[in-house]
């Protein structure tokens, strides 16, 4: 009984503490559990069936819980595998000072007891409570008086708490195994490990560009509706030619920077470009990840923005009931992902500056006693912060412009032909992506800001 109350204990402890990371965490749960119990409410409501085809309507709801159960899957194991990371000093700590494997295992389901009630729990509650505001947005996106009812499906939160539960468990499968094979010394001093300097790889380098040349190839010159076989083949082809290009293309740019002698030996850019450089092979998939989220935005918000544009102005109100239900249904879905895309780009990016943040903490202690001064390492960090996010952003205009053919013809099939109307929307979409990833960038360069400068402030 003792025991357990002390595991009980030392686990709220430990989530209180690294409450600057378990925050951020516990809230985007909650809040992707509460987005998946809503889509089913409405997917479930027997009202939809009242709809206009409704049976095309029931099929586009149920791909995006599967795409949510996808992105949740990959969301939270990215955040889980950094707190762990984060904890390696605090549990090798634990097994210092006598704790055993067994002991730590004890510790770790504790704290997933207490994430899975908070984040299960809480997103339920959340959506529940979001039922009615979600009514509300579908009848305004479908543009009639759909008779959908509040109730609480017993099938939504049955299949939401197993898929979350699985997910969770999963994570803490993961944790036990990771903290199993770990020495104490390696826990430890875990989180501190330097990283070797990595070779240029141009073989990778190549065949991401063949595979991007490839992917915009198949965008601009054929008709996705025709073969959306095919679509998929081109998305994944951009999506490992990202992941390639940022992990071999990223680290040869960084060693042409470093042999620019004017450039490399100033303040502002020495630690910038020496740090990421050895840390590129662990960067390059945030970063690639950023990119490809930050694209799947632009991607549906264009597109979405361009319906929508295009129903106000009378471009889609020919055909019939089914096909603007069909439209609408089209378009609420969009919405509902670029926000769910959006939130996560904001996590990683958040999660990305608070890592680096506490990786950086001691070089730039270091590079202080050594007689940088606190303006130059206040450059140093913004210099830093911009080489790492604005090239995702930068790679991510370009596949969006590669995607505008595609997006064109997907949008000629509800009526909008003019190919200009199709660029403005998505100018207009980077426009205000844009506004808001730099708002993003600094909101969080902040805390990466706090972290290795202590109470300072980038002002």
């Amino acid at each position: 009984m003792r025991s357990g109350f002390l595991y009980t204990r030392l686990a709220a402890q430990s989530i209180r503490l690294n409450a600057r990371s378990y925050l951020p965490y516990l809230l985007s749960c909650m809040v992707t559990v509460a987005l998946h119990y809503d889509i089913q409410f409405l997917n479930m409501n027997r009202g939809m069936d009242m709809l206009p085809g409704s049976s095309s309507i029931h099929g586009l709801l149920s791909i995006v819980v599967l795409a949510v159960d996808l992105f949740s899957f990959f969301l939270f194991f990215y955040t889980n595998s950094f707190l762990m990371k984060r904890r390696h000093h605090e549990l090798g700590l634990y097994r210092i000072l006598g704790m055993e494997r067994r002991h730590l295992r004890k510790l770790l389901r504790r704290e997933a007891v207490f994430t899975g009630l908070v984040a299960i729990g809480g997103g339920l509650v959340l959506g529940i409570c979001f039922s009615q505001l979600f009514i509300v947005l579908f009848r305004s996106v479908m543009q009639t008086d759909v008779p959908l009812v509040f109730e609480v499906p017993r099938i939504a939160v049955f299949y939401t708490v197993f898929v979350y539960g699985f997910i969770l468990l999963l994570s803490l499968v993961s944790n036990l195994a990771h903290v199993s094979l770990l020495r104490p010394i390696e826990l430890l001093h875990g989180s501190d490990v330097g990283d070797r300097e990595p070779k240029t790889r141009w073989l990778v380098t190549v065949l991401g560009l063949v595979f991007l040349a490839a992917g915009y190839f198949i965008s601009i010159f054929t008709n996705p509706l025709q073969s959306l076989g095919l679509l998929l083949v081109a998305v994944l082809l951009v999506i490992v030619a990202t992941y390639c290009l940022f992990s071999s293309a990223s680290i040869a740019v960084l060693k042409r920077l470093r042999a620019n002698k004017t450039y490399y030996y100033q303040p502002k850019h020495f630690f910038a470009v020496a740090s990421m450089l050895h840390r590129m092979r662990r960067n390059a998939a945030g970063l690639a990840t950023i990119c490809v989220l930050s694209t799947m935005v632009l991607v549906t918000a264009s597109t979405t923005l361009c319906m929508y544009a295009g129903a106000i102005s009378g471009a889609m109100q020919e055909g019939g009931p089914e096909a603007r239900s069909l439209m609408s249904g089209y378009f609420f879905v969009g919405l509902f992902l670029s926000i769910l895309f959006l939130m996560a780009v904001t996590l990683i990016i958040y999660y990305k500056q608070v890592s680096e943040g506490y990786e950086d903490a001691r070089g730039f202690t270091i590079m202080r006693q050594v007689g940088m001064s606190d303006d130059e390492a206040a450059m140093a960090i913004r210099g830093q912060i911009s080489l790492v996010f604005l090239p995702p952003l930068v790679l991510a205009t370009c596949h969006l412009l590669a995607a505008l053919p595609m997006t064109g013809r997907i949008v000629m099939v509800f009526g909008i032909t003019d190919s200009w109307f199709v660029m403005t929307c998505a100018a207009f979409t980077l426009v205000a992506y844009g506004a808001l990833y730099l708002l993003v960038y600094l909101l969080t360069s902040r805390a990466y800001y706090r972290i290795v400068d202590g109470t300072r402030s980038l002002g």
